[in-house]
């Protein structure tokens, strides 16, 4: 239980409390880019940089993906010395959780039939379930430093950052969203890759999709995670931009070292690098497959980039 008048929030002279929430598996786990341009990048400013690692131990397990992958080989303590504190919480992620027979049915008659629904929902609430713990842990720091985060990054354990994720707080005041994710690859919703949020907004973020799925069902418009991410974020009246040169990040898909990067919407992706004169490395390059499908060419009609006017 949290203590309204013991947690405060930071005052304006100070620098930022930043909590970065990594959640996922370790066997899959990507960090240096996470340590170049989120944590050395924003204590570099001054900025306070907490880490919480909500992380499997067991055998990676892919959603979407039925054969086995090459298992990630990356690790916490490279973080040490930089952030200001790191709290790795070894989550076994439940083995055969309850599947809303609702979200499976709308699974069933989705875009990827090649994967089972039942057990693809069963992923899904594993992964929710991550997400709440974080938060949990999150509150439990609040309390013992006796002040509130002023904004909380949660990226998934593969995720590879392209570039400095600067926070929300940078941007004037009327130009700042509550919650900020990338605009390629967001499935009619939101990319879940990674998402940055006003403290304000956390609650909501990863408390409201277990709530969704068991408790308050978001039935309208709803087909995948990223899906259901968007309605109770917009249900809440949060003021949301999807813009990739903010948030420029993609999954690796095989070793951390040398993993290609996989992104599907291959015009929205090239849009972006095209403004943003952004190279990919040949350390990660695209994935092949990626770059020989040719099944998303109606991307655009759902896909919006919310640009800065600045």
């Amino acid at each position: 239980v949290i203590i309204e008048d013991a947690v405060q929030p930071a005052k304006a002279d100070q620098p930022l409390r930043l909590l970065m929430c990594i959640t996922g598996q370790k066997s899959r786990l990507e960090v240096k880019s996470k340590l170049e341009n989120f944590v050395r990048h924003n204590t570099a400013k001054g900025h306070i940089v907490d880490v919480v690692a909500i992380l499997d131990p067991k055998q990676a397990r892919f959603v979407n993906t039925p054969e086995r992958e090459q298992v990630h080989h990356d690790y916490l303590r490279t973080l040490e010395g930089h952030a200001n504190s790191i709290h790795h919480v070894k989550f076994e992620q439940p083995e055969d959780p309850e599947a809303p027979a609702w979200y499976v049915d709308i699974l069933k008659n989705g875009m990827k039939p090649w994967v089972d629904a039942t057990q693809r929902v069963k992923n899904h609430v594993r992964q929710f379930s991550a997400m709440e713990k974080c938060y949990d842990h999150m509150l439990d720091l609040e309390f013992e430093n006796g002040q509130r985060y002023d904004e909380v990054f949660r990226v998934r354990d593969d995720s590879f950052l392209m570039a400095p994720v600067n926070p929300l707080h940078e941007v004037p005041e009327m130009e700042r969203p509550d919650v900020l994710t990338a605009h390629c690859d967001n499935w009619y919703g939101l990319n879940d890759k990674g998402a940055l949020m006003k403290r304000s907004a956390a609650e909501t973020y990863f408390r409201g999709l277990l709530k969704a799925l068991f408790l308050e069902p978001v039935k309208k418009s709803v087909t995948n995670p990223e899906t259901i991410t968007f309605q109770i974020l917009k249900n809440a009246g949060l003021k949301i931009h999807q813009d990739g040169e903010r948030m420029m990040v993609a999954p690796i898909r095989g070793n951390v070292d040398d993993g290609c990067l996989h992104m599907i919407y291959q015009s929205c992706w090239q849009e972006l690098f095209n403004a943003t004169k952004y190279t990919l490395s040949e350390e990660h390059p695209w994935c092949e497959n990626d770059l020989k499908t040719q099944h998303y060419h109606h991307q655009d009609r759902y896909v919006h980039w919310d640009r800065l006017q600045h």
